[in-house]
């Protein structure tokens, strides 16, 4: 699973640092690029603008003047419908519609299918300093694909002090004192045919509240 960036550690006085997820769209796109066949269209802008919910927002509605309960807070994602609405406008109504979303603190947005946005609308974005993405996904399939990489960049994390071993499909987290023998027991075990997961510092990731991922700190 992809590397957590950008997080802000803060250290307790247990041996234990809990980690608060900052989502930007840098370590969004950094991140997921390649599993979401995402590629930057227009110039590299707004890469540090936060992604504030961990869901994806289709502004069908916002392009048509309706802001009443606009999820600004995620990243936008434009589809067929909303692609074959802008090009129904007449030019100038189609500027207008799009400049009024990107005035909006939407983090970025995704065109899906694959389709090119009109050069005119791709200027407004570049000069709202917003971060315009193409992937050729179609748009469910990059919808569900995308909140489930933004659940896992959200989840909460927490460091733990010592090695994680795979024993038999079960995660066991091995603790202690320094210099009590946490290395020796993992070199036992992975002698006995075990699976080293984590040596000496653990990342834990908290899914839904529901299950853990663990894996190595990285450097």
């Amino acid at each position: 699973m992809a590397q957590q960036s950008g997080t802000q550690t803060i250290t307790s006085t247990s041996d234990q640092q809990k980690s608060v997820p900052v989502v930007t769209v840098e370590s969004f796109y950094n991140s997921h690029a390649e599993q979401l066949l995402m590629k930057l269209d227009g110039p590299r802008v707004g890469f540090h603008r936060k992604i504030r919910e961990p869901t994806i927002n289709r502004p069908g509605l916002a392009l048509s003047g309706f802001y009443t309960y606009f999820a600004e807070k995620r990243v936008q994602v434009l589809g067929a419908a909303e692609h074959s609405y802008l090009k129904s406008l007449a030019p100038k109504a189609r500027v207008r519609r799009f400049r009024a979303l990107c005035a909006r603190k939407i983090p970025c947005l995704v065109v899906s299918r694959g389709f090119h946005l009109d050069p005119a609308v791709l200027a407004v974005a570049a000069e709202e300093k917003i971060a315009v993405f193409r992937t050729p996904m179609i748009t469910m399939k990059f919808i569900n694909a995308a909140t489930i990489a933004l659940e896992v960049d959200f989840s909460p994390t927490i460091t733990e002090f010592g090695s994680m071993v795979d024993i038999l499909g079960v995660g066991v987290l091995i603790r202690g004192a320094s210099g009590i023998g946490k290395s020796e027991c993992v070199l036992g075990l992975i002698e006995r045919g075990y699976s080293l997961v984590a040596d000496d510092v653990t990342r834990i990731t908290s899914l839904e509240g529901r299950e853990l991922m663990w894996r190595r700190r990285q450097s």
